[in-house]
């Protein structure tokens, strides 16, 4: 990662707040914005990818693009900005996650977060059409106990994580043949 930031400018940054200012040099991350803009608006070929159970940002990297030092660049496409929580944590690590949170599994299975209207039920696929998912509207309390029972439900804390760690999953790549041509050109235009 450090290969992606050695181009960007330096600043001379106010650490301290007060007189005699006080100051650090650090990178301009600022600069992201325009990077995420150029790669946004000029490459096309995007191709989605569905993480699997304990993979590293850094592994898929590697496997994807053939070296360690692409990490920015999954992060960059996909607006990551904190690579610990954004990214689906492993069993061991949400087991961890949910027991610091709320204390224990059952806790976290026992506690509602919200309630939800059903208000489409999943319809199968036939041979002639695919299959509709389910929609849902969150309500209050209030709303859901005035519903029929086969249109509400209710989630539980440990389901609704579940379901955010799970949609972390999948992601969007660039096509492997445009990675290099991206770190030369992010360097050509910071440099």
């Amino acid at each position: 990662m450090s290969e992606f930031f050695q181009h960007y400018p330096q600043i001379n940054y106010d650490i301290s707040g007060a007189r005699p200012i006080k100051t650090k040099t650090a990178i301009n991350i600022m600069v992201k914005a325009k990077i995420r803009q150029i790669l946004t608006s000029s490459i096309v070929n995007y191709f989605p990818y569905t993480i699997p159970e304990a993979e590293r940002p850094d592994v898929t990297a590697f496997k994807m693009y053939g070296d360690v030092k692409y990490t920015w660049l999954i992060f960059l496409i996909n607006d990551i900005q904190d690579p610990v929580f954004e990214w689906p944590l492993n069993s061991r690590e949400f087991g961890g996650f949910i027991s610091d949170k709320y204390g224990t599994l059952n806790d976290a299975q026992n506690t509602i977060h919200h309630y939800e209207q059903i208000v489409r039920a999943r319809v199968e696929a036939t041979g002639t059409s695919e299959s509709l998912p389910e929609k849902v509207i969150e309500v209050d309390v209030t709303s859901y106990n005035a519903l029929d029972a086969a249109d509400r439900k209710i989630v539980y804390c440990y389901d609704w994580e579940v379901t955010r760690n799970d949609d972390k999953r999948s992601i969007k790549l660039i096509d492997q043949k445009y990675a290099a041509d991206i770190l030369s050109e992010h360097s050509e235009k910071l440099g």
